[in-house]
């Protein structure tokens, strides 16, 4: 095989120097490129503003003149028979202009709503045609006026469009310009509906109503001017708002919306046409202006955009030949010095900086390796290196102070967890003796409340231990049943007593199993129980066959199936906790789990529940870790609760919750005949003689102090099975 064909170093910077600057020529013939592109748009959009943008707001105006002098023709007079003809060369005129306008540009660059525009302004002789032929009694508002609303409406359309191809600073410009031509076309709309009442002298329902649609539709499009706009550019417009012929328009239109049944116009005629056409004209010539200053502004922008381009373009291609020429140049002479610079370091990255990092992962102590790379005279090349060697010897050293840290920080955790654990004993023997002695049924309570805080706080304290390498301090005892595990572990959380166990077989745990499955297990219950309603179950069941398999299941939240992947991978291999990997929302429960089950081969999976609402946690328990129950007395049922008084105290004497009722009433229901005083009934093993109960002294004192002996009794048995750290019975 013959040998690869390599390019020396020299051609490879040559190269490397030459791309960018073709590159960069490129990027700077595009950018040329799009700025003349943009130029020419910008030039092309300030012409069509300026020329056609101008002819179709005359036409536009031509049209509402027509339109008028068409309605005012009703009443068959000479001087508005004249007027009409004036208005229509008008029209005809502006039309021309139009034409010619559209002329000046190319088919591509003009709108299609200006060609529709011309199109359509064809037609109008015709309709002129019918108009005329009809009385001037008979000329309807809605046959004569309807054409002229479609042609305005077209012309309109023009305008709307500009706003698609604006730039972004001038689209508020344009769209308050189309709300003011809109509310103009909508007051001359008004002004043909009341020119024509005048010269019919009749005012219909039809016309009532259409003079209102126009009314309320004006003053919405005149709420949405200048909605958009700086307050310096809304200032034309608020000084518009104020004038004083809108004012009085604005008035006289709502005597025409209050007078719904008038058959004759409501308001003084002269009053209407002068205010309407005072108003009319101060809005066409604040429609001018803005037009004016739309196309300016056009200008304005293609002209620095233009400089802009000039500015730019020629200096990026001045240094793009220049680096191009002085990069070749040095490439030459720097080639051999790299070369040996590159071999240098190459032989640091691929040997000797790993074999470093292998040896600090072994945990040997490493100091960095003073192997300079050579050095040839004192320039940026040099500085390359030294700085290369500085960071070398930085990871190195970094990378072992990184290790130290992490060490001590898990045996402070250690260190802490410890003292915690000892506190926390220590608290639990006293609360002991506060309960032995103890006979108020309310402090009592309380004093099973902090007890079962304390013991939540022992399992925290374990589990910080145990993320932090130790080994736990509640050493295994003797073999325990499965259902005292289970109480165990639901004696350990706060919710306990939404814990429900069902089916759970016969069957023993050995001590050392037993201990850690029941950590294991009230790290899930929590879990369970914090994330589903408060007033939903917990189920715990069993099922025995290759070893034993518990299901812990809830009814609350689930997961989704990328997350219950992530758990999964984690409780399957559980990696070493590292402190710098904590987040603010780390699985610590989880790190806790896996860790327990890898150390004594137990296997946990999480699935979604059967009917979908919930999360079902499962953990397969190895045969070899099973033994045979003693002759203990029984479990309770499989569908009893076990509701530990004192919880985190599995090994004292506790009462039971009775199954569920058969009719399907839950946990709450079924126990409350079992409660006193908001407290479980204790059911004592050997019960203190007192006086028994009846219904009517149910809450007298010596049924109490019978109640709390008989509880006190068999905490004593229960303690005699074996004292564990700092006098506090043990659990498994």
């Amino acid at each position: 095989m013959p040998p690869k064909k390599r390019r020396s170093l020299r051609a490879r910077m040559i190269t490397l120097v030459l791309l960018p600057s073709t590159v960069l020529l490129l990027v700077w013939s595009l950018f040329t490129a799009l700025l003349v592109g943009d130029i020419r748009e910008l030039r092309t959009e300030a012409a069509l503003t300026r020329e056609v943008g101008t002819a179709v707001s005359a036409v536009i105006g031509a049209l509402q003149d027509e339109r008028l002098a068409t309605a005012d023709s009703a009443d068959g007079g000479q001087s508005t028979r004249l007027a009409l003809e004036d208005a229509r060369a008008a029209t005809d005129t502006a039309a021309a202009e139009l034409t010619g306008a559209l002329n000046g540009f190319d088919a591509d660059a003009l709108p299609g709503q200006a060609l529709d525009l011309r199109q359509d302004l064809a037609g109008l002789a015709h309709h002129r045609g019918i108009v005329d032929a009809l009385p001037p009694h008979r000329r309807e508002l809605v046959q004569t006026a309807g054409a002229y609303h479609d042609l305005v409406e077209q012309g309109l359309r023009f305008w709307d469009a500009r706003v698609e191809y604006a730039e972004p600073a001038q689209i508020p410009r344009l769209r308050s310009l189309n709300s003011l031509m809109r509310a103009r076309e909508l007051l001359a709309r008004q002004n043909t509906v009341f020119a024509h009442a005048m010269a019919t002298d009749t005012f219909t329902p039809g016309a009532h109503t259409e003079f209102v649609a126009a009314a309320g539709a004006q003053r919405h499009t005149w709420d949405r001017i200048g909605a958009e706009l700086a307050p310096e550019d809304a200032r034309t417009y608020r000084l518009l708002e104020s004038y004083d012929s809108l004012q009085r328009v604005r008035d006289l239109q709502d005597e025409v919306i209050a007078a719904p049944q008038h058959t004759r116009p409501p308001v003084n005629a002269s009053a209407w046409e002068g205010a309407a056409e005072a108003a009319d004209q101060r809005m066409r010539a604040v429609e001018h202006g803005q037009l004016d200053l739309l196309a300016d502004y056009s200008d304005a922008l293609s002209a620095d955009l233009a400089r802009t381009a000039l500015l730019t373009s020629l200096p990026i291609l001045a240094i793009a030949l220049a680096s191009a020429v002085t990069a070749i140049t040095g490439a030459v002479r720097m080639g051999r010095r790299l070369h040996r610079l590159r071999t240098t370091t190459l032989e640091h990255a691929r040997v000797h900086l790993p074999r470093l990092t292998a040896r600090l992962r072994a945990g040997e102590e490493v100091e960095p390796e003073p192997a300079p790379v050579p050095r040839t005279r004192g320039d940026e090349i040099t500085d390359v290196a030294d700085a290369f060697d500085d960071a070398r010897r930085a990871a190195v050293t970094a990378a072992v102070q990184e290790a130290r840290l992490r060490a001590g920080v898990r045996a402070m955790f250690g260190t802490i967890a410890r003292r915690t654990q000892s506190l926390v004993h220590r608290q639990l023997a006293v609360l002991d003796r506060l309960e032995r002695d103890e006979t108020d049924p309310d402090t009592l309570a309380a004093l099973f409340r902090v007890d079962h805080f304390s013991a939540r706080l022992r399992r925290n304290a374990e589990n910080l231990m145990l993320l932090s390498g130790g080994a736990p301090t509640r050493h295994p005892r003797a073999p325990m049943r499965l259902h005292e595990v289970v109480r165990a572990a639901a004696g350990e959380i706060e919710d306990y007593t939404r814990v429900q166990p069902r089916d759970l077989p016969p069957v023993a745990l050995r001590g050392d199993t037993a201990a850690d499955t029941a950590r294991l297990l009230a790290e899930l219950l929590e879990n369970a129980t914090a994330f589903s309603p408060p007033t939903a179950e917990v189920e715990v069941r069993a099922v025995v066959g290759d070893g034993c398999r518990i299901e812990v299941t809830d009814r609350g939240l689930g997961m989704e199936a990328a997350a219950l992947e992530e758990a999964n991978a984690l409780l399957a291999d559980p990696p070493r906790f590292d402190v710098a990997g904590l987040v603010e929302d780390s699985p610590l429960g989880l790190f806790v789990v896996a860790t327990l089950a890898a150390r004594h081969g137990l296997a946990v999976r999480l699935s979604a529940a059967p009917d979908g609402d919930g999360v079902r946690a499962t953990v397969h328990v190895p045969a070899d870790a099973l033994v045979e129950p003693d002759p203990a007395p029984a479990p309770p049922p499989p569908a009893a609760v076990p509701a530990p008084p004192v919880p985190g105290r599995t090994a004292r004497a506790v009462a039971t919750t009775p199954p569920a009722p058969a009719n399907g009433t839950g946990p709450q229901e079924a126990t409350d005949a079992d409660h006193y005083k908001g407290l479980p009934r204790r059911r004592p093993v050997d019960p203190a003689p007192g006086p028994a109960a009846t219904d009517d002294d149910d809450r007298s004192p010596e049924r109490i102090r019978s109640l709390m002996s008989a509880f006190q009794a068999g905490t004593r048995r229960a303690r005699a099975a074996g004292p564990g750290p700092d006098g506090d019975t043990e659990e498994g």
